[in-house]
């Protein structure tokens, strides 16, 4: 029974079935003709805006992807960059927690030794996670002193300063925190699989996490003024409560486990919580999380399908 539940193909319909119902429980829970009017009213203008965002940042995500392999192997195509990346957000949006997106882009990269896909895969995944506290955090920390003021003292406020600088001075200065890995035993050190940390230790210098770090922000950046224009496309959002918000969602749904589908309903249930508290319509934060992510999941994911397919028939 339990190999049952851990099966992929279970794993995968049990998710199914919970965003079905994450989905399902928001529809019952807003009003439908709300959401139905919104969209029927939505602003073209700021969703041609959104939509413009959401190709930059994938723009974006391609040039982070094509800095980091090229660290390993400077010969990498453009071509090559753009099938690893799409290939491997395809089988990450079908596995547990995105681990498939390492195989993904193992697969895409035959050539390159399989180690330092993963090592360069867990550089990129770091950065990310990195910045989603440091912005998310902040953006649900004000969202915090502004709806929780009675409960919310001024101490938190140094201590949430405290943790996100702590995290901006590791991951800006790598070389510092890799001394530890030198005092690891030899026979780690020596092991098959340390070969994914090595790559990490000998290629990834201060001067790439200052890059990472930047790009990343600006990655960050599309991201929030994407989900300004997308939620002003069905009703008039200020531009600070759409990034604090903006900023919340993420960071909720970065520190929730995976237990939908591609984050759906996950994302669209805590939009609608952060935006209602602020004086918005439900109907306003569900159609734009919902059109946030056919944008940034499924489209993209579509594309990294359509590859694999051209690929298996070549």
């Amino acid at each position: 029974m339990k190999r049952f539940f851990v099966h992929p193909i279970v794993l995968t319909a049990l998710k199914i079935v919970v965003s079905i119902g994450l989905l399902g429980g928001l529809l019952l829970y807003i009003d439908v003709d709300a959401v139905t009017a919104s969209f029927a009213a939505a602003n073209g203008w700021y969703l041609a805006a959104g939509a413009g965002m959401a190709a930059v940042q994938l723009l974006i995500h391609l040039y982070r992807w094509r800095y980091l392999i090229r660290l390993v192997d400077a010969e990498i195509s453009n071509a090559d960059v753009f099938r690893s990346f799409f290939v491997g957000f395809m089988a990450g949006f079908f596995t547990p927690a995105q681990v498939g997106e390492f195989a993904g882009r193992i697969a895409s990269h035959p050539t390159v030794n399989r180690s330092h896909v993963i090592g360069i895969t867990l550089i990129d995944k770091l950065y990310w996670a990195a910045l989603t506290f440091v912005i998310g955090g902040t953006g649900l920390a004000v969202f915090a002193a502004e709806q929780y003021a009675s409960s919310w003292h001024f101490t938190y406020r140094y201590l949430i300063t405290f943790v996100l600088g702590f995290i901006i001075a590791v991951f800006l200065s790598p070389e510092r925190v890799k001394v530890v890995l030198t005092l690891l035993p030899e026979r780690i050190r020596q092991h098959r699989f340390y070969e994914m940390i090595l790559v990490i230790e000998e290629r990834f210098r201060n001067r790439n996490a200052w890059l990472l770090f930047t790009v990343t922000a600006a990655l960050y950046g599309a991201i929030l003024l994407e989900y300004y224009f997308l939620f002003n496309a069905f009703g008039p959002v200020a531009l600070g409560d759409a990034m604090m918000c903006a900023a919340a969602v993420f960071f909720v749904k970065a520190v929730i486990l995976p237990v939908s589908f591609g984050d759906l309903g996950v994302r669209e249930s805590a939009a609608v919580y952060f935006l209602t508290a602020v004086g918005s319509s439900a109907a306003v934060a569900f159609n734009a999380s919902i059109v946030m992510s056919f944008l940034n999941v499924i489209l993209p994911t579509g594309i990294g399908a359509l590859l694999v397919i051209t690929l298996r028939r070549r």
